[in-house]
């Protein structure tokens, strides 16, 4: 649908004989302001509409970003939301070359996600009889709880939402237990699933392992991996057009997103996130005699493969501890969504930078209300659908889940089959 609206409007822009130019990564278009104001007349006069986009959804020398899209007989609020189907026009500055500003960041940047697949036979077999081999006491409550590892096929849709709102990433890392999703487009060259055997140090000891936070140390290991890429946990969507910028700065540092949130004061302070926050914030006060107070939002994760090697030369025996624990720990170190921006933030590649993010819990109160207004609203440029424990009303909650997913991503990525 994308290349069709790209292909349409070049065309017509070709055919009345406005200069134009195509990034090859981001696939945006670029015109001048002169040019776009012919052009504006004839797309709306041959069937198209035009929805405006985020700024930051190219570079920041361009004046204006659009999309440009078929009519079609969906409210505006639709097309907002769906604004990355169409083909982005960046509009610049009459006698401005469309060159990268020099604030925009140009390297080639992955993604990364880690998956599994709890309905799976062996999986479940195998997770009854290593929950039963660990002791109660050396695992973390919730880690116990089958409830962390319900799908209702949130990676299809993350994947949907990636490639509508960041067709720029170059390839995509799926981590899993040996695991296929039945429904993966494995033909897709961009696609690449890799096994936990692949990447943790020690398989024979660390697997199978049940613990993200042991998997999310060994993920800067994948071959291949680009030293700029994003972490993504398969319940984060992306609800807008993006640009790298978002993620990374012109000079390549990360950008954090900072919750509001202090770990030490949490109203539950034993849980996982919040133990492995204090760990972390006592690591980094031992390296560089300085210490942390804020969490961070469940958002995707800007990451530095040189960060990661750099924790684990810093803090080898930590990391080894959480990569051998194969239940949440109560001395798990927590890698990419924590320590890793930390530790840019002390070496002077990493900034804070707002985004615009929704966190909704499928377990908490008024869910209805906070799923409706996602569908109804403009589009956050993230969003999380997170399920912090077992979920009462799971069927119930799950197919109203299912029903916004498919509200938002209608459309088959070239990832499914």
């Amino acid at each position: 649908m994308r290349a069709a609206n790209i292909n349409g409007s070049q065309s017509i822009a070709a055919g009345i004989g406005i200069e134009f130019s195509q990034d090859p990564i981001s696939g945006i278009l670029c015109v001048s302001k002169s040019g776009w104001d012919q052009l504006v007349e004839e797309l709306s006069s041959t069937g198209y509409r035009l929805t405006r986009a985020d700024a930051v959804a190219a570079s920041f020398g361009a004046l204006q970003v659009w999309s440009v899209q078929r009519s079609h007989s969906g409210s505006g609020i639709a097309r907002r939301r769906q604004s990355g189907l169409g083909a982005l026009w960046a509009v610049y500055s009459d006698g401005k070359t469309p060159s990268p500003d020099i604030q925009d960041f140009t390297s080639p940047i992955d993604a990364v996600y880690t998956w599994v697949d709890s309905s799976d036979p062996v999986w479940q077999s195998s997770y009854r009889e290593f929950k039963q081999s660990v002791p109660v006491g050396e695992s973390h409550p919730t880690s116990r709880d089958l409830g962390r590892y319900t799908s209702r096929d949130e990676l299809k849709y993350s994947l949907r939402s990636l490639e509508m709102n960041l067709p720029w990433v170059r390839n995509i890392y799926l981590v899993t237990a040996g695991q296929v999703p039945c429904w993966l487009n494995t033909d897709n060259s961009k696609i690449k699933v890799i096994s936990h055997a692949d990447i943790f140090d020690s398989p024979e000891e660390c697997l199978p392992t049940f613990n993200s936070h042991a998997i999310e140390t060994q993920i800067s290991k994948i071959d291949g991996l680009s030293e700029h890429f994003i972490y993504v946990n398969d319940d984060i969507f992306f609800g807008r057009p993006m640009s790298p910028n978002v993620f990374f700065t012109g000079s390549g540092a990360v950008k954090y997103s900072l919750a509001k949130a202090h770990y030490a004061e949490a109203t539950n302070p034993r849980l996982a996130v919040n133990l492995a926050a204090k760990l972390n914030a006592e690591l980094i006060e031992s390296k560089y005699g300085k210490t942390t107070s804020l969490k961070f939002k469940h958002v995707a994760h800007p990451q530095l493969r040189s960060i990661h090697e750099l924790i684990r030369e810093s803090f080898t025996a930590e990391v080894q501890s959480t990569a051998r624990h194969k239940f949440r720990h109560v001395e798990d170190v927590s890698v990419p969504s924590s320590l890793a921006h930390y530790v840019a933030a002390a070496e002077g590649v990493g900034v804070p930078a707002d985004v615009d993010y929704s966190y909704v819990d499928l377990g908490g109160d008024h869910l209805p209300m906070k799923l409706y207004r996602l569908v109804r609203g403009r589009g956050m440029q993230m969003f999380c659908l997170n399920e912090v424990a077992s979920v009462s009303e799971k069927e119930k909650r799950g197919r109203l889940t299912k029903r916004v997913l498919d509200a938002l991503f209608p459309f088959k990525s070239s990832y499914e089959k």
